[in-house]
């Protein structure tokens, strides 16, 4: 993501764009004594008038009807607000409340596996070349360490001091975890890298130490056995425990052992004795025949060295006489000796002769074994080593897949009730009934089509669940995962095939080459979210389907207000609830596969997702000075001109506006709450960006050919929107202001005049709103003044004493978004009337502020 440029963050919402606008702030004089300077109008007090205190009592508000996701979207966040501007917690909580209601309303959102989102496609894209060629220098670090592996393993080998003659089973376990543990010690001087170092040392503790442990156990139990089938019963566990590998001639003994193990343990009489010493004999070699049996016993050695096999068989088997000669012998010389001896005695004798022999052969083996402890180490070791090879050229070849994976099973373990998905966009429109006694919301529609002002005011929403969010709730982290996934659906990407996945934001002219957010610098088209977009899936555009390239100024406006919100939260020099919910998951928590310390970084980098979401927000505001720029001057000379001519024009701007761009051209009408309302987005993202110079952003702070840091720009810019701001709040001053104080709805660019002169009280909140903005962005009183002289316009014309509040201008009541809108644009202004305006304003708003905290 560090090729995504802001170079060309040209918020040269001109280089000089409103340069000559009306004067700055340090260049206005006020002649003292002369003239006085304030509002045009004064407040009307109300309970003079005949206002009767009845009309204080708590108000019946209610809510029912079907309204647009932005609509309630924006009414939650004006109880938000109203609850923090009030320091009442409880009315705060209620519209965060509406929102997770919202949310919890089953068809509100669509789904989508993690792994199958924005943010994956683009997190495997941006990073399988550094991964790819991270894998390709583990592969030859790999080989390399099979080379130094098998070369330092042989000169431990060589070096160690295996034992000269054959050693008992606690001496060769001795030795076994002697060479072991210097093999360990040895292992940090072999200059391995420490990933695989520290692999192959815990794989040999993983190996030996439990393999140790079992042999020390066998060792016990071998000494507390009494019979040859007991040893061998240990034998066999041990063998199957870890899955040992037996030569044909082991297998083979341990077969006979068995054999003889139960012909020991059914030994009843002479005959059963004499079978056993028969197998015993027949397994024995020559030189084990004179040790087990000559030196014991010689007359039965020179019998039984007699027989051949055919005669053997008949002594050992109950019933056959054998020749007249052997026959006889049996009968009379060998089982009655054997009677003789005593059953239990030579049972016991045999058995410990056999367990004798079956240690002596292990230890044999044991001895033998151990030596080519090197050979195993090494082949073990390499066969691992190049399991993990495969692996990571498994990975390497399918990077993007593999990444998906580790996403979809890190999604279903920190999202285990979501099952691991997230949300995608809203539905444009719920139903609605809320009151004092009751909450029902109900999604309508479908997830076909997407609106702008969703988008815009989903992006604020959702970040007001974040600001306020418990990070342990795994709701919060799904939000924050949406949120994210919405940043990147909205500039659009480049998938791991290096295709460029088309944005959300569109181009604004037909036939233009679309966004490519990662080359931002290139870009000389005009982007915006069109006011409605055809979807594909859950983030994505249906880039098959025909869209109107509609491009409201409200869309705009919310657009940027809504992206630039979200700038709160990614501003990487602030400690925000981001760096709580995401900021703390590393790239190591989604993989047990390897352990890096590479991989010990944010999974979620908020310098770099705030880079993303301040070039959106950028893109938005370039297209102030492009061809397609919604935004037009008013000169001096009451001319009017886009925003993109002012840099060759020699006129001088004092006002500024903003129009819809329509699949048939620029509209012809501008609407004052539009241009308040793309005051308050500039607003949002001046604030949103406050203190931007402390970014700790690679991509903001690499200089450029020309010395320049894409940081040094938006600082530049950051200045030019004042400006601008200031010619918007000139124009809603100057060209929409009625006679009475109020502000007008439409105004008619072709005629220069007001449009069907006609008023909306709520376009009184925005522009009281937005004027508060202008004036303490600008430091020009004007606008304080403008906004107060609304508020007394209010007051005088507009206030019912039946309804104890505001009616329009038909004498109709307002509806509960619109009541609500004043209610927060009133008290914004509250602090800065008089202090006699602000008892009256008090008066007003309290019941309607008690009714709003009674609401579910």
């Amino acid at each position: 993501m560090k090729t995504l440029l802001l170079h060309s963050f040209s918020l040269v919402v001109s280089l000089s764009l409103l340069g000559a606008c009306a004067p700055k702030p340090e260049d206005r004089i006020f002649p003292a004594g002369k003239t006085s300077f304030g509002p045009r109008l004064s407040d009307t007090d109300l309970f003079q008038k005949g206002l009767k205190t009845h009309g204080q009592e708590v108000k019946n508000l209610n809510w029912q009807t079907q309204v647009s996701t932005a609509d309630f979207f924006q009414s939650a966040e004006h109880l938000v607000h109203l609850g923090q501007t009030t320091e009442n917690e409880a009315l705060k909580n209620k519209g965060l409340q509406w929102i997770e209601r919202f949310y919890e309303a089953e068809g509100s959102s669509s789904f989508v596996e993690l792994s199958q989102s924005p943010f994956a496609n683009l997190a495997a894209a941006q990073t399988q070349t550094e991964v790819k060629k991270t894998l390709e220098e583990i592969n030859l670090e790999i080989a390399r360490s099979q080379k130094i592996i098998k070369e330092q393993f042989e000169r431990i080998g060589a070096q160690f001091p295996w034992p000269a003659k054959t050693e008992n089973l606690p001496k060769l376990l001795a030795f076994a975890r002697s060479f072991t543990d210097r093999v360990q010690n040895t292992l940090p001087e072999m200059g391995l890298e420490s990933v695989i170092e520290e692999g192959i040392t815990e794989e040999l503790k993983a190996e030996t130490d439990p393999l140790f442990v079992e042999f020390e156990n066998l060792i016990h139990k071998m000494q507390r056995a009494v019979t040859l089938s007991q040893n061998l019963t240990i034998i066999e566990a041990v063998i199957a425990k870890f899955q040992i590998t037996l030569d044909p001639e082991l297998n083979r003994s341990l077969a006979q052992g068995k054999l003889i193990a139960s012909g020991l343990d059914n030994m009843h009489d002479a005959q059963g004795g004499l079978t056993v010493i028969v197998d015993i004999w027949r397994i024995l070699t020559p030189e084990e025949k004179a040790t087990y049996i000559k030196d014991g016993n010689e007359e039965l050695y020179d019998f039984l060295s007699r027989q051949n096999n055919d005669e053997l068989e008949c002594l050992r088997t109950s019933g056959c006489g054998g020749g007249i000669f052997d026959g006889i012998a049996k009968k009379l010389f060998v089982l009655p000796k054997i009677k003789k001896y005593g059953l239990e005695k030579l049972q016991a004798e045999m058995n410990e002769k056999t367990r004798g022999y079956v240690i002596s052969v292990i230890e044999t083996f044991g001895t033998n074994f151990i030596k080519e402890l090197p050979k195993l180490f090494i082949e073990k070791i390499n066969l691992g080593l190049q399991e993990k090879g495969k692996e990571v050229l498994s990975v390497r070849n399918n990077y993007p897949n593999y990444l998906k994976r580790l996403l979809m099973a890190w999604s279903k373990k920190v999202l285990p009730s979501m099952n691991g998905k997230i949300r995608g966009f809203e539905v444009n429109q719920v139903s609605v009934k809320i009151s004092s006694q009751g909450f029902t919301l109900e999604p309508q529609g479908n997830f076909k089509v997407l609106k702008a002002t969703t988008v815009g005011s989903s992006l604020v929403a959702n970040s007001l669940l974040m600001e306020n969010a418990n990070e342990k709730n795994p709701e919060s982290l799904q939000g924050a995962l949406t949120q994210v996934n919405k940043l990147v659906s909205i500039g659009g990407y480049r998938d791991g095939a290096n295709y460029l996945i088309p944005a959300l934001l569109t181009p604004v002219k037909k036939g233009k080459r679309n966004l490519d957010i990662m080359d931002l610098a290139l870009m000389q088209s005009s982007y915006a979210i069109p006011d409605e977009v055809p979807l594909k899936d859950a983030f994505h555009g249906d880039g098959k389907a025909s869209v109107t390239r509609n491009f409201s100024a409200s869309s705009f406006a919310n657009q940027l207000y809504g992206i630039s919100r979200m700038m709160r939260l990614t501003a990487d020099w602030k400690h925000t609830k981001f760096d709580k919910i995401l900021g703390n998951i590393q790239a190591q928590d989604i993989t047990q596969d390897i352990e890096s310390d590479a991989l010990h970084r944010p999974l979620f980098p908020k310098d770099m997702l705030f880079a993303l979401n301040l070039g959106e927000a950028a893109v938005l505001l370039q297209n102030i000075t492009k061809e397609d720029t919604p935004v037009f001057l008013v000169t001096l000379e009451n001319k009017i001109m886009g925003a993109d001519k002012f840099t060759t024009s020699d006129e001088t701007a004092v006002m500024a506006a903003i129009q819809d761009i329509l699949d048939t051209g620029k509209g012809n009408v501008v609407k004052s709450r539009d241009v308040a309302h793309l005051i308050l987005a500039i607003a949002e993202f001046l604030e949103a960006t406050e203190g931007v110079e402390n970014t700790r952003s690679e991509i903001l702070l690499e200089v450029d050919k020309r010395g320049l840091r894409p940081l040094d720009i938006l600082l530049e810019g950051r200045e030019d929107l004042k400006l601008l701001t200031l010619g918007l709040a000139n124009f809603l001053t100057n060209k929409f202001t009625s006679s009475t104080g109020l502000i007008q709805e439409k105004y008619d660019i072709e005629k220069q005049s007001i449009l069907n002169p006609g008023l909306n009280l709520e376009d009184q909140a925005y522009a009281v709103r937005a004027l508060l903005k202008a004036w303490k962005l600008t430091n020009l009183e004007v606008y304080l003044w403008a906004a107060q002289d609304i508020y007394y316009s209010l007051n005088k014309n507009s206030f019912n004493k039946d309804e104890f509040f505001y009616r329009n201008s038909d004498g109709s009541n307002l509806e509960f978004p619109q009541k609500l809108h004043i209610i927060r644009a009133l008290t914004d202004l509250r602090p800065h009337l008089d202090a006699k305006s602000q008892q009256q304003s008090d008066k007003i708003l309290k019941p309607w502020l008690e009714a709003l905290g009674k609401l579910k």
